[in-house]
């Protein structure tokens, strides 16, 4: 049967939005990605909200906002409880990225479309994998397998392949194809010389991504430099640093080759100290630290180093607020050292929210102090804005093709910048009144409501104890259960409601009645009414007399499964207390006009691949078809038109989606199953080619009794023509032969017409096999040991079928 592939972009085409996309396998649905950035627009969750209930499986590639924001939001909201899969990393660290998300968001704003518990609940539901982990899907998708391969770029960035049958998709969004201080090269440069990966060339479709088209990057030992130039060049003016990073994934990378760098100078360390300021800080230090097999080699290599720890950050220390920062920033009263001015990594990167815009409001004013940018933020952000204007004044009239000039710090002369700050406030005067009284009513109406419903609970032991069990008795244990349901509306318990007010009016009664009434819209045949206050205890015992503890049987909770690093939870638990002293808070925004008189300063840090380095992989991936996305109009045109060039030796099915544009990307290719008896199994002989075994099969076809999958048998009435001639597979290079025959002490040289002459009695040429036009090897000569010699040489170098 043919397999059918349809791609639709969700968001993140055609632009440098967040990521996320659908890839239908015959009837599977995979969500690629799951992305959304701080501002939640309306029409991308719309978008995701159509498709989410459909999905059968989610994977995410990267542990950021522009890959895993709209994961929490859809899984608690949307319904979409399929299975999600990423690598052990990223589960661990997108979890911490987007508890910082929801933290930054409510202390700004009132925050509803999800919380930390939501985010809790939607990665317990992620299965974690390692790197080149088969993982079928389950259920009724068993046929399709997926695969996670380092992407680089972030701690546990996955390359995604996706194979069912003939068909493989291989997934590869924002990947590294450099080493870095403490991340490997993406999987996709583990050849040698440079070369793509053997196991990763020729999918049938690839799906790649644009950002970088435009851009010709230094090296990376260039750029580093300027970076770290760019920080002490604000150290030596006396000024503050402010560095924009993301939460948990390139914040790793920066502050490591800061921390490498800062105890380099003595006078550096006397005047400034190096923070990281972020509300999930601490755990991301210490979740680092636990995922050093994830990092670089160079990295795992200092776990046998017994003079420190590896990827120890211990130049760098952790803030968790901006009051924190500025307390730590002040001299100490017991010396007389001076104040401190700081170098501060702080999210997010886009600086539209947190503490990277409130330090920039803070800081941008004064002449001294620096904003370095290691990332160009999400569209419309803050950090856009400043990069957008930095390159108006430094790259500007660069030659097209050149590669990014490296600049010092730039002033921007004084640039107007409107921003809007949003925090909460402590409530103060008649609203703090207001609500401590609002609070204190709803306080007694629950203290009230529960103790209504635990005299109901009472009552209704009384009534199981009693040996006059009728069927009015089961009808009001049934009320009682209903009515102590929390998730009813509240407008169910009106009548429960009038008995609490009349209790506390003082009303008491001496009866208890049953009777039939509706209570909202709870179709309940009895109700009981609670008439009298006092209730007499019943003790709970069985028909010996014997009184029993229910909390005695009661079956304890099986203990998850901790895929975490040791105490994993219990540092979730500890992260997730909320801040403040508990005062009640309102939100509030401030208009504020900032005028920029510090110097600003990008330098790419991103760790993704550049334009060049894109043409060159294409080139070497060769996929049969080609989906550009996650770049704008004109990156996504340049790289599409390169590969559309006659000489480049690129697939020309390049396709370039629009937002909820349906792609058919099928190959056409058909794929059949059929199932190998044991017999014709043991017949077949298997020759290694390229890490797979490959068998030439003959047989007849037919069905068994009660299987719908053919049979494949034996032919016995045609094993006496089944001899054929031996098949080469894959390119015969006579001039690897000659190396190998050397290394065996025969003599080869080539004569003119390209004939391989061995010993001068042996000659070795190509040609090819009239019957199914493939190369073949035709070794001549007479039948001497010799001959036989050379002959078993060469079915040994080529894989023969």
């Amino acid at each position: 049967m043919s397999n059918t592939l349809q791609f639709t972009a969700i968001s993140g085409a055609d632009d440098e939005d967040a990521v996320c996309y659908i890839l239908e396998i015959d009837e599977a649905k995979i969500l690629l990605d799951c992305g959304s950035y701080e501002n939640y627009s309306a029409e991308t969750l719309a978008q995701l909200q159509r498709v989410a209930r459909q999905v059968d499986a989610v994977l995410l590639s990267h542990p950021d906002v522009a890959h895993i924001g709209a994961y929490p939001l859809a899984h608690s909201r949307y319904g979409m409880t399929c299975p999600a899969y990423a690598t052990q990393a990223v589960h661990m660290m997108g979890r911490l990225c987007m508890l910082e998300v929801v933290r930054s968001l409510r202390a700004r704003e009132e925050f509803v479309l999800f919380g930390e518990r939501e985010v809790d609940d939607a990665f317990e539901n992620v299965t974690p994998l390692q790197f080149s982990q088969p993982k079928p899907l389950p259920g009724k998708h068993s046929g399709i397998v997926i695969t996670a391969h380092a992407a680089g770029h972030t701690i546990g960035g996955a390359i995604w392949t996706i194979s069912n049958g003939a068909e493989t998709v291989l997934y590869a969004i924002d990947f590294n194809q450099m080493n870095e201080k403490h991340l490997n090269r993406c999987s996709l440069m583990e050849g040698s010389s440079g070369m793509v990966a053997q196991r990763l060339m020729r999918p049938t479709l690839l799906i790649t991504d644009a950002y970088n088209a435009l851009y010709k990057l230094p090296t990376r030992a260039k750029r580093a430099e300027c970076f770290l130039d760019s920080i002490q060049a604000a150290i030596k003016r006396g000024g503050n640093v402010l560095v924009p990073v993301d939460s948990a994934a390139r914040v790793l990378e920066i502050a490591y080759i800061i921390n490498e760098w800062w105890p380099k100078d003595k006078r550096r360390r006397d005047t400034h100290s190096l923070f990281l300021l972020a509300r999930c800080g601490r755990k991301i230090k210490s979740f680092a630290q636990s995922l050093i097999g994830w990092m670089a080699d160079s990295i795992e290599g200092q776990l046998s180093d017994k003079d420190g720890k590896p990827f120890d950050l211990r130049h760098v220390t952790v803030v968790q607020s901006v009051e924190e920062l500025e307390r730590r920033m002040r001299p100490d009263p017991k010396s007389r050292a001076r104040a401190k001015k700081a170098v501060v990594l702080a999210p997010s990167e886009g600086m539209s929210l947190g503490y990277s815009q409130e330090l920039f409001v803070r800081w941008a004013g004064d002449r001294s102090n620096a904003v370095v940018l290691p990332q160009r933020g999400p569209p419309l952000s803050l950090a856009r804005d400043l990069f957008n204007r930095w390159w108006e004044r430094t790259q500007k009239n660069q030659p097209p093709g050149s590669p990014m000039k490296l600049v010092p710090p730039t002033r921007l002369h004084g640039a107007q910048i409107a921003i809007t700050i949003k925090r909460r406030v402590p409530l103060e005067g008649g609203e703090l009144e207001d609500w401590i009284a609002q609070d204190k009513q709803r306080k007694e109406q629950e203290a009230a409501r529960d103790a209504i419903l635990q005299r109901n609970r009472t009552m209704l032991d009384s009534d199981d104890m009693s040996s006059n069990g009728d069927s009015d008795n089961e009808e009001t244990r049934d009320m009682g259960i209903v009515a102590t349901m929390r998730e009813v509306d509240a407008g169910a318990f009106s009548e429960i409601d009038l008995e609490m007010e009349r209790l506390r009016s003082g009303q008491t009664f001496d009866l208890y009645v049953k009777g039939r009434g509706r209570v909202h819209d709870l179709d309940l045949q009895n109700q009981s009414y609670c008439m009298f206050p006092f209730q007499e205890k019943i003790r709970r015992a069985d028909e010996y007399g014997e009184i029993y503890d229910l909390e005695k049987y009661m079956q304890a909770e099986e203990p998850g499964d901790d895929t975490f690093a040791p105490d994993t939870e219990r540092a979730y638990e500890s992260e997730t207390e909320e801040e403040g002293d508990g005062r009640p808070t309102k939100p509030t925004k401030e208009q504020h006009q900032v005028k920029v008189n510090c110097q600003v300063s990008f330098v790419d840090m991103e760790g993704r691949a550049d334009g060049t380095s894109v043409s060159n992989i294409l080139v070497q991936i060769i996929p049969k078809r080609l989906v550009l996305v996650h770049g704008t109009s004109a990156s996504t045109q340049v790289l599409a038109s390169y590969c559309r060039d006659p000489q480049v030796p690129v697939t020309k099915d390049i396709y370039t989606p629009g937002i909820g544009e349906i792609l058919n990307v099928s190959s056409g290719l058909n794929a059949y199953k059929v199932k190998l008896t044991d017999a014709l199994f043991k017949q077949v002989r298997l020759a290694s080619v390229q890490g797979c075994m490959l068998g030439y099969v003959s047989g007849r076809i037919g069905y068994m009794q009660d299987d719908d999958v053919p049979v494949l048998d034996v032919d016995y009435m045609g094993m006496a023509k089944a001899w054929l001639p031996p098949t080469f597979v894959g390119d015969p290079k006579l001039s690897l032969l000659r190396g190998v025959l050397d290394s065996q002490g025969i003599s080869a040289r080539f004569d003119g017409e390209g004939t391989l002459v061995c010993s001068n009695t042996v000659a070795i040429r190509r040609t090819v096999n009239k019957r199914s036009k493939a190369d073949a090897i035709q070794i001549q000569g007479n039948p001497t040991p010799e001959y036989f010699l050379i002959r078993s040489i060469v079915y040994e170098h080529f894989a023969t079928l």
